[in-house]
């Protein structure tokens, strides 16, 4: 085994969502779907019937890692996991977020949103104590990314 691989056999050791069916009983969740690149599962306990976890079967920390075939299909995995979603609950949409404090495993949690339900979108995903930042700010951070994407 080279170096590289045993690096990466250590790391996927150590990733929950790498150790697939331990995943699915700590987060009490079920496999509903999968090809060669990804995998859905769906939780089976909270607030929120149908919230679920889209991720890559190999092991990528964070979206800011996305690469390779992953990332050539993503777009379509995505738009295929979510439109399932929305019409297996009955959904108007699908809240996708994606966080890495917790696991960090690349995964897309796939929130189903009924109006009047327990999810609240929107503004509700903000602080209610938060200063709002002024257009300079903002103005700042959008010719920030325009300048990294080379635009």
């Amino acid at each position: 085994m080279s170096d590289d691989s045993a690096a990466r056999a250590a790391v996927e050791e150590d990733c929950l969502l790498c150790r697939v069916t331990e995943a699915d009983e700590v987060f009490q969740r079920r496999r509903v779907w999968e090809d060669e690149h990804w995998r859905l599962s769906v939780v089976l306990r909270g607030a929120v019937a149908g919230f679920a976890h889209l991720e890559p079967r190999r092991h990528i920390p964070y979206i800011t890692d996305l690469a390779g075939p992953e990332a050539a299909t993503l777009g379509p995995v995505l738009a295929r996991a979510t439109s399932a979603v929305r019409e297996a609950t009955g959904a108007d949409k699908v809240y996708v977020s994606v966080f890495g404090d917790r696991v960090p495993h690349l995964h897309f949690n796939l929130a189903p949103f009924h109006p009047g339900g327990p999810l609240v979108g929107g503004a509700g995903q903000v602080r209610a104590d938060a200063p709002r930042l002024d257009r300079v700010a903002h103005e700042a951070a959008a010719a920030s990314v325009r300048r990294v994407l080379g635009g």
